[in-house]
C-alpha cells in the first residue's frame, strides 16, 4: 500500500478512457441526466453535431481508472471534495479520453501525525488534445507508520 510520503508534487499518472458508445450515452442519460441533448441525437446533433455525453458520466469515465489503478493502491481515510469542476467541450460517442492525475499538495496533517492530504488534478482530452473536463480534488491519506 502507498502512504503520502510515497507521493510528490508534480507527479503525474496517465491512463485512457473506455470509449461510451451512443447507447451506453443514451442508457446513463435515462437514469441519472435526462436532458434531450443526451437522449435525442438529433436534437443533440442540430446543436452540438452529435449525441455528447453528461458532464457526470464523462466525470466518472475519468475517475475510473485511477480509482482502479491509484486509489485502491492507497491508504485512503477518505475523499475532502472537489473544488473548479469544469466540463469545458462535449464528449462524443466512441471518443477515447486520454487522462491525466497530476498530484498538486503534499502536507502532512499539523494535528494528526498519521495523515496527511494529498492534492491532485484530473484532467481529461479529447482525440484532439482538447481538453473536455478537469477538477482540482483532495483525499486524506494514512502517513507512513514509523518503524
Amino acid at each position: 500500500m502507498k502512504y503520502l510520503e510515497d507521493y510528490h508534487t508534480g507527479q503525474v499518472f496517465h491512463r485512457q478512457s473506455r470509449p461510451m458508445s451512443a447507447e451506453g450515452i443514451m442508457d446513463f442519460a435515462r437514469e441519472w441526466d435526462p436532458q434531450r441533448l443526451h437522449l435525442d441525437a438529433d436534437f443533440a446533433t442540430a446543436m452540438h453535431g452529435s449525441l455528447i455525453a453528461s458532464g457526470f458520466q464523462t466525470m466518472l469515465h475519468a475517475f475510473q481508472p485511477f480509482m482502479h489503478d491509484v486509489f485502491s493502491q492507497m491508504e485512503n481515510i477518505g475523499g475532502l471534495g472537489l473544488d473548479n469542476l469544469r466540463w469545458r467541450r462535449p464528449v462524443r460517442p466512441d471518443e477515447v479520453l486520454d487522462l491525466s492525475m497530476e498530484i498538486t499538495a503534499v502536507t502532512p496533517s499539523r494535528s494528526k501525525p498519521d495523515r496527511g492530504v494529498l492534492g491532485y488534478r484530473i484532467s481529461a482530452r479529447n482525440p484532439a488534445g482538447e481538453e473536455v473536463f478537469c477538477t482540482d480534488c483532495a483525499v486524506m491519506i494514512r502517513r507512513r507508520p514509523a518503524p
